[in-house]
C-alpha cells in the first residue's frame, strides 16, 4: 500500500511539471504578459543565468540602443507589446523604469 501511495505521488508530481514549465515560458506572441488588451501586467525578468542581465532598449528592436540593464528575477510592469522593428520577428514589451520608457524582448519575461 505504501509503495502504491508513493508511486502515485511521484506520478502526480511529474505530471504537474510540464504545466508549470509552460506557464513560466514566454516567447513571441500575445501571451498573458504581452498586454494585448490594454491593461498593465507584471512580469519577471528571466535570463538563462541567475546572475544574468537584460538590456532595456529605447525602442522595440536590437537596432535601438540600450540605456540600462535589468537583473534576472527583477519584476517589471508591462504596458503593451509589438513586433520588433528590426526584422527579427520577436515581440517586444514596453516597460517603464523610474519614469522612463524602455523595451525588452518578451521571451525574457516570465511570471
Amino acid at each position: 500500500m505504501f509503495k502504491t501511495l508513493m508511486a502515485s505521488i511521484i506520478l502526480l508530481g511529474a505530471a504537474a511539471l510540464p504545466l508549470q514549465a509552460q506557464r513560466q515560458e514566454q516567447g513571441p506572441g500575445c501571451g498573458p504578459y504581452d498586454n494585448c488588451g490594454g491593461q498593465a501586467h507584471y512580469g519577471q525578468i528571466c535570463t538563462n543565468d541567475r546572475r544574468g542581465r537584460l538590456n532595456v532598449r529605447t525602442g522595440p528592436g536590437t537596432n535601438y540602443r540600450f540605456w540600462t540593464q535589468l537583473s534576472n528575477g527583477q519584476t517589471v510592469t508591462i504596458y503593451n507589446s509589438t513586433i520588433g522593428h528590426d526584422g527579427g520577428g520577436y515581440r517586444w514589451q514596453r516597460i517603464y523604469i523610474n519614469g522612463r520608457e524602455g523595451w525588452v524582448r518578451s521571451d525574457y519575461v516570465c511570471d
